[in-house]
């Protein structure tokens, strides 16, 4: 028989090759990790026409070698500003190898893309037949308690939870822990405020969920709410929840969810959602996740998400060294958006735009849309999308 789930994983990989080496133009790439998945990808990829070139791949481990003649380097020996993305490659630390890019990328003055591919993907991606998964399984073990250092650099700030390492944040603020506190706090007044104008009074919430919490950096903020608040947390970085579990306890309650637009929780479970710069980066399946957002949220609650819209599209015009415009170099922002819905990039690694006129016309079947409000949120970079369910 043949092995479907290897059948799309080796054309999922080579259709995101191909992607890579369009989207970066002239620019390599690195791939982080050194294992069975690099030697396997790079395999796969070996003929694919205008993919991108290997820059150098990195390894905390290894410091000499080479596969497949790129050289393998300690990250400290590698330049970031060289490379217009970094490839996660791991057997099973993708998360943990990904946080570690993403803190080697932090000083660049270009920061590069940081590119899971595996995740949301079945076991592998390598073909493995019956006989050879035994040295596949690995050993696993779940740290039980805090990290001293963590809560170190809480009570340092007179925080009253502990405050998650730079590489463990997102790429939020990562230059101090004050600043990370503050981002946060920042989006939750400011998610108050818009749904206060909209007549949704937070206070009297029962379940709030952050969809893409991370390690609770606005979620954290939530803990002026009332005793009965339950403070619900999901993400797809497994060690973002596993660091939120074993730190942000008593009411607050974390799970894992994946790429794909399913929650695991039963139907009426909030009275609030809201997703800081989650839209941001999905270019397909906007109608299912909405309908699953429509699903868990309790009659008479509210969703407020934010998005990239028609104000961000000009922002990137008047600001081309921004984050945002810097990642998407095929993107013309000098000329108006006239499209509903953009997406540069495929994956969570995407950066999508929606029009309000977009979002009226399209989001309305699962959604009343009550209310936009551009440049609120994320350093004055999204607008805020206020949503009800219909009845």
């Amino acid at each position: 028989m043949h092995d479907f789930g290897a059948l799309f994983r080796r054309r999922f990989i080579r259709e995101l090759w191909r992607r890579l080496g369009r989207d970066l133009g002239d620019r390599p790439i690195a791939i982080f990790g050194v294992g069975r998945h690099t030697a396997w990808l790079l395999e796969t990829v070996a003929d694919v026409e205008g993919g991108p070139m290997v820059a150098f791949i990195l390894d905390d481990a290894i410091d000499s070698g080479s596969i497949r003649s790129a050289p393998v380097l300690p990250p400290e020996s590698a330049d970031p500003n060289a490379v217009g993305a970094v490839l996660v490659s791991s057997d099973s630390q993708e998360s943990a190898l990904a946080s570690r890019a993403r803190a080697w990328v932090e000083s660049a003055s270009a920061r590069p893309l940081v590119i899971e591919p595996y995740r949301g993907l079945p076991p592998g991606p390598y073909p493995q037949d019956s006989g050879s998964m035994a040295p596949v399984l690995d050993d696993r073990k779940l740290p039980n308690g805090p990290d001293g250092d963590a809560v170190e650099r809480g009570r340092l700030l007179g925080a009253p939870m502990p405050v998650p390492a730079s590489g463990n944040r997102a790429g939020y603020c990562p230059e101090t822990d004050a600043a990370y506190l503050e981002s946060g706090k920042a989006e939750r007044q400011a998610i108050g405020r818009l749904l206060d104008s909209h007549g949704f009074d937070v206070c009297q919430c029962q379940d709030v969920l952050d969809w893409g919490c991370s390690t609770g950096r606005v979620l954290r903020h939530f803990d002026d709410l009332p005793d009965r608040a339950n403070l619900w947390g999901c993400d797809i970085d497994e060690t973002a929840i596993d660091w939120a579990q074993r730190h942000l306890e008593g009411r607050f309650r974390f799970f894992g969810c994946t790429t794909s637009p399913t929650l695991s929780v039963p139907d009426g479970s909030f009275d609030l959602i809201y997703g800081i710069s989650i839209f941001t980066h999905i270019s397909h399946g906007v109608d299912t996740w909405l309908m699953e957002l429509r699903r868990v949220l309790r009659p008479g609650g509210a969703a407020m998400v934010t998005v990239h819209d028609e104000h961000t599209w000009n922002f990137c015009h008047e600001h081309p060294e921004s984050y945002i415009a810097r990642h998407c170099p095929r993107l013309d922002f000098a000329k108006p958006m006239v499209d509903d819905f953009v997406a540069h990039g495929q994956g969570p690694a995407c950066q999508a735009f929606w029009h309000s006129r977009g979002i009226n016309r399209r989001w309305s079947v699962a959604f009343e849309v009550a209310g936009i409000e551009p440049m609120k949120f994320c350093s004055g970079t999204q607008a805020g999308v206020v949503l009800r369910p219909r009845m």
